[in-house]
Parts: C-alpha cells; sequence; structure tokens
C-alpha cells in the first residue's frame, strides 16, 4: 500500500482513483489507513470475500487476496490485471504503463 501511497499523485495526474482492497474488517482497515495515511480509499471484502473470489485473486488456502493490481477504466471494463506476490512495489508502475495505454485510444 505504500507504494501506491508513495506515487498517489500519478494516479491523480493521470485522472485515476487508487483503491485498495482486503480481507480486513472495515474497523482494521480504517486502523490501517490511518496508520499508513494513504491517501486513497480502502475497502473491505470481508467477511465473505466476494470481490477476491469474482475476480479470481482469493487465495482459499491461506484466506487473504493475492496481491494483485486490477486496473478498471470509467466504463467499469478491466483493463489489465497484475500479479506479483512478492515484489508489491512494482505494481504502481504497472497500473500506470496499462493507464499510459488506455489514455492512448
Amino acid at each position: 500500500m505504500t507504494a501506491f501511497r508513495d506515487q498517489n499523485y500519478l494516479f491523480e495526474e493521470a485522472n485515476a482513483q487508487v483503491l485498495g482492497v482486503s480481507v480486513d474488517s472495515a474497523p482494521a482497515q480504517g486502523e490501517f489507513e490511518d496508520k499508513l495515511t494513504t491517501g486513497f480509499p480502502l475497502v473491505s471484502d470481508f467477511p465473505k470475500n466476494q470481490t477476491g473470489k469474482d475476480y479470481g485473486v482469493f487465495n482459499e488456502a491461506f484466506g487473504v487476496h493475492n496481491r494483485t493490481t486490477v486496473v478498471i477504466d470509467k466504463d467499469r471494463i478491466v483493463r489489465g490485471i497484475y500479479s506479483e506476490p512478492r515484489d508489491f512495489a512494482s505494481h504502481p508502475g504497472k497500473a500506470l504503463e496499462i493507464l499510459a495505454e488506455v489514455n492512448k485510444s
């Protein structure tokens, strides 16, 4: 999340909204958002994890979402998906690359 927080201004310049989704409860997410001062909303997928299931990123074995970034345009069309479990810092750059391609068209 800190990688997105630190580059949130680039998403604002691209006229894009960052939104974090996790399996944590809403109160836990509120604390996390306050602690990190993300600058973007965090949404709870607790307790059913339906968003993670709908996007195919919910890991049943561990009860968490796989580290995945989904770029959705203003018409709610998925324009790109990037999944990298270890190098979370790479997610904002990949999302910005996808946004650049979307904005070209």
